[in-house]
């Protein structure tokens, strides 16, 4: 348990990789306190996109990194896998298609995207959710919490770590909990494939895949919902109902569409990136801090 992974991506790096200036550095900003964007800035991707025990959870006692490990880990592997696969079939000229289990498994994926950034449940609730948590054992008066046992629950009211601790085992089991009706809403859900063929480039969000009402509520209920996830600055995974198979596997996107995209995908994120400075520089209104003036690596 000493060594267990204790910084915790929410954008894995192998995604952030398809955005990246080099292998290992991305244009990147976050919002500070004041709720704006702060000035871009070059930062090495393995210390963007995270925080800091943000899947820990405890078994048995024990703080463990198994969600961050068994559960986010083969999914990153999957993307490793996949997105090369992706990127190859395109440089052959052949557009990627997924159909069957191989459909199913793309869909569940980009789900779990959308739910395991801070953007879908911010972390600073952890302590709110465990401090409810506490609230109602103590209310309990079933007779069923011990004396000894409320005692200490009493004491942990003013305790905010082990409170944030509470929180989180409830905001990361809710998060991982699998759901069969959600899963069954995916299933009319088709693969398609939006691209920038000018020099306009989708922009990487903390929030990463992006449900889209098209006028209506976001949720997979909707008829007209999407779910837009970027994949490259040129290419944007959407899943969306076809079921008369009208819109074609991929679809030119314009400069205008584009525009809008990366304006809400901003404006609903904590942090962005991209290759491109300028990209960033438009969308936060801040000049990117020259990487001769100032190295980020933490």
């Amino acid at each position: 348990m000493s060594q267990r992974s204790k910084n915790h991506h929410y954008v894995p790096q192998v995604l952030q990789r398809r955005f990246a200036v080099s292998k290992q550095e991305i244009w990147h900003s976050r919002r500070g306190e004041d709720g704006l964007f702060e000035a871009p800035k070059l930062r090495l991707i393995d210390k963007t996109f995270k925080l800091r025990n943000y899947y820990t959870v405890e078994v048995d006692g024990v703080s463990s990194d198994v969600v961050e490990r068994r559960f986010y880990g083969p999914i990153d592997d999957y993307l490793g896998k996949v997105l090369p696969e992706v990127f190859e079939s395109f440089d052959r000229g052949v557009v990627p298609t997924f159909s069957g289990r191989a459909l199913t498994s793309l869909q569940r994926v980009v789900l779990e995207m959308t739910k395991r950034t801070p953007d879908f449940v911010a972390a600073y609730v952890d302590e709110t959710k465990g401090r409810e948590f506490v609230e109602e054992l103590l209310a309990d008066t079933s007779g069923e919490l011990l004396d000894e046992d409320r005692v200490v629950l009493q004491k942990e009211l003013g305790n905010a770590a082990r409170l944030r601790e509470y929180g989180r085992q409830i905001r990361v089991t809710a998060t991982v909990r699998e759901s069969d009706d959600v899963h069954e809403a995916l299933v009319p859900f088709q693969a398609r494939w939006v691209m920038s063929r000018g020099t306009h480039s989708y922009i990487l969000t903390s929030r990463m895949a992006m449900r889209i009402g098209n006028g209506g509520h976001n949720g997979l209920a909707n008829p007209d919902a999407e779910i837009w996830m970027p994949v490259s600055p040129k290419v944007c995974l959407v899943l969306v109902r076809d079921a008369g198979r009208k819109i074609p596997l991929r679809v030119d996107d314009s400069t205008a569409n584009i525009r809008q995209f990366n304006e809400y995908a901003a404006s609903v994120s904590r942090e962005i990136a991209s290759h491109s400075p300028e990209l960033l520089e438009s969308l936060t209104g801040k000049k990117r801090i020259e990487p001769s003036l100032v190295r980020e690596t933490s």
